[in-house]
């Protein structure tokens, strides 16, 4: 009896580095969009090679990197506290002026979209602990979706097919969701900021972001050949 066997994922060399930094890119969008820069967040992002590999992606990691880890251990606090200020003006959505990093504020479609992103985040099987009981469609949790599936790609895939189908996910979701909206908000927050940490951060959204989309189709495409030279 011949036993099926499902192709075996390799990553090519011209993806490697690209795999290496795009989770770390994810996380650190999460961990700043979605709550506010302590100390401790600042030192160790500023302190950690993670940084380093975060940010050579794009010219806005390079701000942030030139930003963050340009700072005397003594000079932390007063940053902190001074980002915090206005990471508050800014996300604070409780305020009428505020920037809301929400899709269905930059859209005006909010039952629909909560909606439509409860079911794509359950149907991938993800529950989100949120702990300052962010909507579905906030920035840091629909970036947090993608930096998950990219840990699930990544580590727990032994298989090109495997691979594929959350890649697919991944690649639907820019699409559909991240890209059709964020440009608008970078724009907006370019636009309401003078923080170094807050531009540093808005440039390098909107620049990976459709980088990585464009990564994702070349290595399905690469993935596919693969697949189909063993068939």
């Amino acid at each position: 009896m011949t036993i099926p066997t499902v192709p075996s994922l390799v990553v090519p060399e011209a993806f490697s580095r690209w795999l290496e930094s795009r989770g770390l890119i994810y996380q650190l969008l999460v961990d700043f969009y979605g709550r506010k820069p302590s100390l401790s967040l600042v030192a160790q992002w500023s302190r950690s090679r993670r940084m380093s590999v975060a940010a050579d992606m794009t010219e806005g990691g390079r701000e942030l990197k030139r930003y963050l880890c340009s700072q005397e251990p003594s000079e932390l606090r007063q940053i902190c506290e001074r980002e915090n200020c206005e990471y508050m003006r800014l996300m604070n959505e409780r305020a009428a002026s505020t920037l809301m990093a929400r899709e269905a504020a930059e859209l005006g479609r909010e039952e629909e979209f909560c909606n439509v992103l409860s079911d794509v985040y359950a149907s991938a099987g993800i529950v989100f602990k949120k702990c300052g009981g962010e909507a579905d469609d906030h920035l840091a949790i629909e970036l947090e979706f993608m930096a998950v599936l990219h840990e699930r790609m990544l580590y727990n895939c032994f298989s090109i097919r495997s691979a594929m189908e959350l890649l697919e996910i991944q690649e639907h979701f820019l699409e559909e969701h991240l890209l059709r909206w964020t440009p608008q908000f970078c724009e907006r927050l370019n636009a309401a900021t003078d923080s170094p940490l807050y531009l540093g951060l808005s440039h390098m959204l909107e620049e990976f972001l459709p980088q990585d989309l464009q990564m994702l189709r070349a290595w399905k495409t690469s993935l596919e050949s693969s697949a189909a030279s063993m068939a």
